[in-house]
């Protein structure tokens, strides 16, 4: 087995100082997450290729743009791929990326008389359809049997809900990081988190056409950013060094990244049969609400990236 990585490892070199080096490898991020803890990582130097980020605030504008092959590979959410699934969309999941599910939570104000779900009946909640937030809070409902109906539910963003929450007009949000860690810093009552609730997967996508024609860049990416995200969990010093450099970025709350980041520990891993197994749970969850059609998940997995995201070969600082 050591042996076939290191020839797997001995081909991908090969083939990127063979192939197109002068091709560009185009990259869609949320908010400088990736960027930033590659940077601060050092794994994106003497790159063999030329190397474009683009930048998104949210899931699905990335997952439109690997639609239409404007991205070569993007990171997001699990939804926003899974919705384009169900309509044949030319991409392919190929790696899964993890974190603690303490960061994906249904919170209350600290002043409200709400301090289970049991006592969410009659209450106003903000969520956004299709997402993690959605999927959560009616997943968490329906374990401890509270009808979903028997909530008010307002549609708003994950930003727009968090300020909802601090101006009173909405008594519990489901939402994920950094509105987490926020509005707990703030006293927020955490009333379950996506832990043994909800997979809360995040995934690498790449675009069909660019699996065949970027295979050696795309591997290659991809190994770069497992040395960085294995960086970060070796040392709490270095978590914080890309904390601070994702907040310098954003201009966000350094404290808040540092916390946010500590707790995450998000780690990226090779594609497994979990892994689909729960993306299959994902799918038929938004199917039974009618949001998209029931499907195979397997169907949008590609699994040949995983000898590449096992054996790290780049150097790092």
């Amino acid at each position: 087995m050591r042996y076939l990585k290191q020839l797997a490892a001995t081909v991908l070199a090969t083939s990127l100082s063979l192939s197109a080096a002068a091709q560009t490898l185009v990259v869609g991020d949320q908010s400088y997450n990736a960027r930033a803890v590659m940077e601060a990582a050092g794994v994106l130097d003497d790159l063999p290729y030329t190397l474009e980020w683009k930048q998104f605030t949210a899931g699905s504008p990335v997952a439109e743009a690997l639609n239409v092959g404007s991205l070569d590979i993007g990171l997001l959410g699990d939804a926003p791929p899974l919705f384009l699934g169900a309509l044949g969309a030319p991409i392919k999941v190929i790696a899964v990326s993890r974190q603690n599910l303490e960061g994906v939570a249904i919170l209350a104000r600290k002043d409200s008389s709400i301090h289970s779900l049991q006592d969410l009946r009659g209450k106003r909640a903000a969520i956004w359809k299709g997402s993690w937030s959605q999927q959560l809070l009616f997943s968490a409902l329906d374990k401890a049997g509270v009808p979903r109906d028997s909530l008010e539910l307002r549609y708003l963003s994950a930003l727009d809900a968090s300020h909802a929450l601090d101006g009173g007009s909405v008594d519990v949000i489901a939402t994920w990081e950094p509105y987490v860690t926020q509005q707990e810093r703030q006293g927020a009552r955490v009333l379950a988190t996506a832990e043994g609730v909800i997979p809360a997967q995040s995934f690498v996508v790449a675009n069909s056409k660019a699996v065949d024609a970027k295979r050696a860049q795309i591997a290659d990416f991809l190994q770069r950013l497992k040395k960085a995200r294995d960086w970060t969990l070796n040392d709490p010093a270095n978590t914080e060094a890309y904390a601070d450099a994702w907040a310098k970025r954003t201009r966000a709350d350094r404290d808040i990244a540092r916390a946010w980041f500590a707790r995450a520990r998000t780690d990226l891993a090779p594609l497994n049969p979990q892994v689909i197994v729960d993306a299959q749970k994902t799918v038929d969850f938004f199917a039974g609400l009618g949001l998209i059609k029931a499907y195979p998940a397997s169907s949008l997995f590609d699994t040949s990236f995983g000898a590449a995201i096992e054996q790290p070969t780049v150097s790092q600082h």
